[in-house]
């Protein structure tokens, strides 16, 4: 990783016309984009197959139409595709010269959820924004905005050890959305936007101590308000101890643990029973244990490598960008989807407490697949711009 870091932070920001590329580095970074693309894609063809297998029988019992939900994933891919080759497109400069606007937009789109009318809430989380066709979460908007803020910081200012121009500008508004998105009871979704923030400072050569106050500090909100927040408490138990409550509090984590026990090839897809009886809406942050149950350990190592992939060559093409601004657009765009993925797969074999996030670019949802969609555009947009010599 120290590599990485020196790698990317020793170029200048913003560098122009650099000549031509030499023939081994463009081969270099063609190679890196197309199995960024490749593995994202397999990633989603995974996703509509467990999708269309864990939502058969529920789409019958809610729409009488047994491909209905999976015909709903299918249309959000085709608009999720459309808005990657539209970001593939938007000079990333852009992003720098608006940024106030693009922070502005990420204040307000945090804060929507609490507005009667405008937000949606579920029981006592306020996550929601109501657009009609589709509702989405917040924090889907917030991670994006708080990565193109900090790349941008990062790139401006030369001196990325200085307290006061880099890193409070960066800590400010970190700490707010964290603060924002815990309150609209949602602290797991909260700490992983957080996390991805801090890869992106690290990797842009902010100093170590200040990416551990970042999170110290960050930490420290969740506790003040902790009282506010008595899911977690239940979260904590399940995981700690799912035996305590198996018909509560424990239920839903130990039918994800009962997914990982059908041997090297599962039991078949379509074939698993744990979806339909015992884990509620499988097909969102549970689908992990779908692909457990029904393909075994070879569907679950495929799965594991390919988001591993998706981040390697993420890293791979970062550093041979080598600019900090676009460097760090890849790093954390590329954080948004895989460090996600290997969250939600470590809750699904009880490493973690459960998070309620979903698993990037293969679990439903519309807000999912569309954010994810966009993150791979303008990870392509970086390599575009690094091969037409803009970098």
């Amino acid at each position: 990783m120290n590599y990485l870091n020196e790698s990317i932070t020793k170029q200048l920001p913003f560098q122009k016309n650099v000549g031509n590329l030499d023939d081994n580095l463009r081969r270099e970074l063609s190679f890196y984009i197309q199995m960024v693309i490749v593995v994202a894609f397999s990633l989603v063809v995974i996703g509509l197959t467990f999708i269309l297998s864990s939502t058969y029988s529920i789409s019958i019992q809610r729409y009488g139409n047994p491909f209905s939900l999976f015909l709903r994933q299918l249309l959000w891919v085709g608009v999720g595709i459309l808005l990657m080759l539209v970001f593939s497109r938007i000079d990333t400069s852009l992003y720098s010269k608006f940024v106030k606007v693009i922070l502005l937009v990420g204040i307000v789109v945090s804060l929507l959820p609490f507005v009667p009318g405008v937000g949606k809430a579920r029981g006592d989380a306020y996550r929601w924004i109501n657009l009609g066709i589709l509702n989405i979460s917040s924090s889907e908007i917030v991670k994006m905005v708080l990565i193109i803020y900090i790349s941008v910081i990062l790139s401006r200012k030369m001196d990325k050890k200085n307290f006061f121009s880099v890193f409070l500008p960066i800590f400010i508004v970190a700490v707010f959305f964290f603060g924002v998105i815990s309150l609209q009871m949602d602290v797991s979704m909260a700490f992983l936007i957080l996390l991805s923030s801090l890869v992106v400072m690290y990797v842009g050569g902010v100093p170590l101590i200040q990416i551990i106050l970042t999170f110290v500090v960050s930490l420290s909100f969740t506790f003040l308000v902790g009282d506010r927040l008595p899911y977690l408490h239940n979260r904590i138990i399940a995981f700690l101890d799912p035996w305590s409550d198996p018909f509560g509090k424990g239920y839903h984590y130990i039918s994800m643990l009962r997914s990982f026990q059908n041997g090297i090839f599962g039991v078949g897809i379509g074939n698993g029973v744990i979806k339909d009886k015992y884990l509620p809406e499988a097909h969102t942050d549970s689908i992990f244990s779908v692909i457990a149950e029904e393909t075994g350990i070879i569907g679950t190592l495929l799965v594991i490598v390919l988001i591993v992939m998706l981040f390697y060559y993420s890293i791979r093409l970062a550093v041979r960008i080598n600019d900090t601004y676009r460097s760090s657009l890849v790093v954390g765009f590329a954080s948004i989807i895989s460090i996600w993925g290997l969250v939600n797969i470590l809750v699904n074999i009880g490493l973690l407490p459960p998070t309620g996030t979903n698993l990037p670019l293969v679990s439903y949802g519309g807000a999912n697949i569309i954010t994810s969609f966009i993150a791979l555009g303008i990870i392509y947009r970086c390599y575009k711009e690094k091969i037409k010599g803009i970098v």
